[in-house]
Order: C-alpha cells, then structure tokens, then sequence
C-alpha cells in the first residue's frame, strides 16, 4: 500500500528527532570523542550535505551547485573568506566539520556510529541546532552504501540504492522526495501519481573499473511511467 512507504519516511524523520534530542546535551561528550580519534585534520571550501563527505554516488552529478569539492592540506583561500575543517579518523571517516564563515561564525556538524549507520547532528555555539542545515542518516551494509536520508525539518531525500548481483558495476538508485504535509496532497496516493506527497526519481548508475561514476540515466515516476529526464556521462 502506498501508505507504507509515507509511514517509513515519517517514522525516519520522528526517529532523527529523537536522536536529535538525545544527542542535545551531550556536545562534550561528542567532542572528546572527536579530540580522542582524529588521526589527521583536513581543509575544504564545501559543507552542504557532508561536502567532501557527502556519501551519494549521484547528487554532485545531477544536482546543480552541489560540489564536494576537494581536501588540501592548508586553510584554502578565496574571495568568500569562508572554509571547512574536517576532523578525520584513522579509517579516513569524518568526525567533524566546522562550517567558518568570513565573520568568524562556526557552525559543527558531528558524526555519530551506531554500527553501520553513521548520523550527523549540527552545533552552533555548542547548542544543537536545526537552523544551520538538515541532518543526515547514511546506512552500509558490510561497508556497502545502502542508504542515504537527508532530513530537514519538514522534508525527506532518501537515496536506496540496490545492487545488481550479476554486474557490480550496475547500481539503481531510487530518490525519493517527501514532503508529508504537502497541500492538496493525499498519502493514499501512491508515488509518482498526481497527488501524493512524494516523488521517486530512478537512476541507473554504471561504474568504471576503479568503481567511479561514469553514466547515469536519471528518470522521474510520472503518472505510473518511468520517463527519461536527463543522462549524465563522464
């Protein structure tokens, strides 16, 4: 029923809530474990959605102005006077970001493990905060990306991504977009059809053999049908 999917997504958003809340008055605690596990410390220009560390394999490729940008070894310099410093463990995973604009606000944005989950809460003047970008949910299944949820307060994106067993190099990703109290929406609407509050964009991903992106097919669910919207090639 289309019911459930709505009811997944919402029980998702309730549950980075309560993480949210549980996290709120911990930020020594996350932040000795940050100083305790950094193996090296890393500059950027790009935060939004993880930035360098934004796990997606199709978003830096069919979202316009989103960039991961790259690691350097010294605060970069640019006309903005903005940067990002990456707390990094010995695993080469991200600890910590600090989000510094040119005024000297820090905006931190820590990753919390729970097994093959990996959360990311924001602090701002060490109070959480729900202001300064969406939380994240990121799900590996034995190191493998399986999931990818950003979460704002009003909204979902879920990336799922599905392997094919016969050709590694092929992976289909279904994003979903949910807005639960969407006006005119009805959630007994299933996906794709006029109505329901959410979207499903499918995408086919081909990899090379240093497992890199170099073709997706990215098609949205329009009225039942899947329609080709767009093809990214390297």
């Amino acid at each position: 029923m289309a019911e459930n999917r709505y009811n997944e997504f919402d029980e998702i958003m309730n549950s980075q809530k309560q993480k949210m809340n549980s996290v709120e008055n911990k930020y020594k605690e996350l932040l000795e474990n940050v100083k305790r596990n950094t193996s090296e410390t890393k500059y950027g220009t790009q935060s939004m959605y993880l930035g360098y560390f934004c796990p997606s394999l199709v978003m830096d490729k069919t979202v316009g102005g989103f960039k991961k940008g790259k690691l350097q070894t010294n605060i970069p310099k640019n006309k903005s006077g903005n940067y990002v410093v990456c707390d990094i463990d010995s695993e080469g995973k991200l600890l910590r970001m600090q989000d510094i604009n040119s005024y000297g606000t820090i905006v931190e944005t820590y990753i919390i493990k729970e097994k093959e989950t990996e959360f990311s809460v924001n602090f701002s003047d060490k109070k959480l905060t729900i202001y300064n970008g969406p939380s994240t949910r990121t799900i590996y299944e034995n190191g493998i990306l399986k999931r990818f949820d950003i979460i704002e307060n009003s909204s979902i994106w879920s990336e799922i991504y599905s392997y094919n067993p016969e050709n590694n190099r092929k992976i289909e990703c279904r994003k979903y977009y949910y807005v639960p109290n969407l006006k005119g929406s009805d959630k007994s609407i299933p996906v794709g059809i006029k109505g329901s509050p959410a979207q499903l964009f499918i995408m086919d991903i081909e990899l090379d053999n240093q497992e890199k992106v170099i073709k997706i097919e990215h098609n949205e669910l329009i009225d039942g049908q899947k329609v080709l919207t767009y093809t990214y090639e390297k």
